[in-house]
């Protein structure tokens, strides 16, 4: 390899290790409080409710925070003077999307059985999985925080099919909302609180 290709290998992977930061920043910190508090709101709006209405309120909480995501992206990328299609947002979609396809479409599947909390547990441990599929594009935090969602959502699972038995008294407080609430709701309030926190500390310090 001639020092020119070096030189241009260089700059690629610096502009990958660049975009892969701006996917991260994007993904993780006010996104994450963002999306947790969506999700405690619209836990407590379907506490009543099931079926479908159910579905769709989730569904539509969704969509506000992709748009949130969205909004955050375009603006990194502007400030940046980077494309918002960049090769890194298309590398990042290709490893999360089918986990992604693959845990809305079950979930959706349940949900017209009429069996709403094992809906929530496909959504909760897909969703992990999918976070685990761009770790290449974030620290370790988010690797944590994909296997918290996984693992819990295993467990839940587990518990509705009575693999794990756990009191009579707690399943009578397990219903979907609240399943969704603790973790697309708590885990994300508390990790994008540290990354917030931490990222202002580094700045301070800088």
């Amino acid at each position: 390899m001639t020092t020119r290709d070096e030189a241009v290998e260089q700059l690629r992977v610096i502009r990958s290790m660049m975009e892969r930061a701006t996917i991260f920043r994007a993904l993780s910190g006010e996104t994450a409080l963002v999306g947790g508090a969506m999700a405690l709101g619209v836990a407590w709006l379907t506490e009543r409710f099931t079926s479908w209405i159910w579905a769709w309120i989730w569904l539509g909480g969704l969509a506000l925070v992709l748009a949130f995501y969205v909004f955050q992206l375009i603006r990194v990328n502007a400030a940046h003077k980077r494309p918002f299609w960049t090769y890194g947002l298309r590398t990042a979609l290709r490893g999360a999307l089918p986990s992604l396809i693959v845990g809305g479409f079950l979930g959706l599947v349940f949900v017209r059985a009429g069996n709403n909390v094992a809906a929530a547990c496909m959504w909760i441990s897909h969703y992990g999985l999918a976070l685990l599929a761009i770790r290449e594009f974030a620290p370790k935090s988010m690797i944590w925080l994909g296997w918290a969602f996984v693992v819990f959502g295993l467990l839940s699972l587990a518990t509705v099919a009575q693999i794990v038995e756990i009191g009579p008294e707690w399943m009578m407080h397990v219903n979907p909302s609240r399943l969704m609430a603790f973790t697309f709701g708590g885990f994300h309030l508390v990790y994008g609180g540290l990354i917030v926190t931490t990222g202002r500390r580094d700045e301070t310090q800088a």
